[in-house]
């Protein structure tokens, strides 16, 4: 079966300028097709961010995965399965730079934000520099 490449919109680890590791070796061979953002608020969780629904701004950037196994090693190193995921993927719609909507893969945060502050502008790389381990 035959994959159709889809966007992918990432805002923490995951991003191109942030990746460090195993998200670089994950994003290396995706094409970056620019800047973006999504409604939601932005949680500094210590190593990394997650996103929920809301009405503020996060912004990020959009990367195309073009096979499934690609998507697979994303969903698997953002913990989307099991019982108690880290996060799951929703397709929801983003802003491009140029100002068209599209939609575009984001990952939620899936569990309780109790120790989490609030990023203001909901930009990760706009927090000082540190180690990071997701999205």
């Amino acid at each position: 079966m035959r994959f159709a490449p889809v966007l992918l919109f990432v805002y923490g680890t995951l991003r191109p300028t942030l990746a460090r590791g195993e998200p670089a070796r994950l994003i290396e061979g995706l094409r970056h097709r620019g800047t973006a953002t999504v409604r939601g608020l932005l949680y500094d969780l210590g190593d990394y961010p997650g996103l929920v629904l809301g009405e503020g701004t996060v912004r990020g950037d959009l990367l195309e995965v073009a096979s499934a196994e690609q998507l697979a090693a994303l969903d698997a190193y953002e913990e989307c399965d099991g019982n108690r995921p880290l996060y799951r993927r929703e397709l929801l719609p983003v802003i491009r730079a140029d100002g068209v909507e599209t939609l575009a893969w984001v990952y939620l945060y899936a569990r309780p934000l109790a120790a989490a502050r609030p990023i203001p502008g909901g930009d990760y790389a706009a927090l000082p520099p540190r180690a990071a381990s997701q999205t």
